[in-house]
């Protein structure tokens, strides 16, 4: 990019990122989900957000070989799964991935807690797949997934609606993301504005036959600055896999957190260990 656009690049550059979503084609995908200690999502979950009735969390890795903003990169996730005003979504704890301008793009437009990995890999065998995040030299976060059974879209879609006790009847499904966008004060004593909570819906398109497990293995480890071995693994629910193209949509604000409350939550972005 320029280091000034004239006016007509600026329109430009303004109308599409105004009218298109952020598309991800033939994305090869693992997500699982998995129950949690109920005290745990309580204390990591921050207002206005309330932790969900079922303690849900969603993990997932991807690798996407082709999209519509220019990157090909690696990412992984960690959502909580949470309710704002009767509205069920994913809090997202961590988002590692292997491009710069992903990392840029999901933390200052979206809030996304996105870090840079040293490595996300995902790789699949005739018998399952093996996936793993590395990120300044710890394995914070190793899968082992075998294949049970395969299942068409729509059979997905319906079996992920019962679990999640939604309401799904298509061969696709949304999923909104709450994510705090904040930036600290250059006097360092707060915050430039008051942390906003934005909302985030991508719309995920399985293609073809997915591969489905109720069994899986997940190794989750912390090191002094990224804290994933904290979230208890208690109990497998689903795991599957296949090729999805997927639709980031526009945001919104939706809240505002108190200054002085969120704080305690405001360094998960960072890598600072005062001495």
């Amino acid at each position: 990019m320029k280091f000034k656009l004239d006016d007509d690049e600026v329109a430009k550059v303004m109308s599409a990122m105004s009218s298109t979503t952020a598309d991800f084609y033939d994305a090869e995908m693992v997500m699982i989900m998995f129950m949690t200690d109920r005290k745990v999502m309580k204390k990591l979950v921050p207002k206005p957000l309330k932790p969900s009735p079922v303690p849900l969390v969603s993990v997932f890795f991807a690798k996407y070989p082709r999209t519509n903003f220019g990157s090909v990169y690696n990412e992984a996730a960690m959502g909580l799964a949470v309710d704002f005003k009767g509205e069920q979504g994913s809090y997202c704890l961590t988002m590692p991935v292997t491009e710069d301008m992903a990392l840029i793009l999901g933390r200052e437009i979206y809030g996304y807690p996105k870090k840079i990995a040293d490595e996300i890999s995902l790789n699949k065998t005739k018998d399952g797949l093996n996936c793993r995040y590395v990120r300044r030299g710890t394995e914070l976060l190793k899968l082992s997934m075998p294949f049970e059974k395969e299942m068409d879209s729509k059979e997905l879609v319906e079996m992920l609606g019962r679990l999640t006790m939604q309401e799904l009847d298509k061969e696709e499904w949304d999923v909104s993301s709450f994510n705090f966008k904040y930036f600290p004060s250059p006097t360092l004593t707060g915050f430039d504005y008051k942390p906003r909570l934005i909302k985030q819906v991508t719309t995920f398109r399985p293609v073809g036959k997915m591969q489905v497990s109720e069994t899986f293995e997940l190794d989750l480890k912390s090191s002094e600055v990224d804290q994933l071995g904290i979230i208890p693994f208690s109990k497998p629910l689903i795991g599957f896999y296949g090729i999805f193209n997927n639709s980031m949509h526009a945001g919104e604000v939706v809240a505002e957190a108190d200054e002085e409350k969120f704080m305690p939550y405001a360094y998960s972005k960072v890598d600072y260990m005062p001495q």
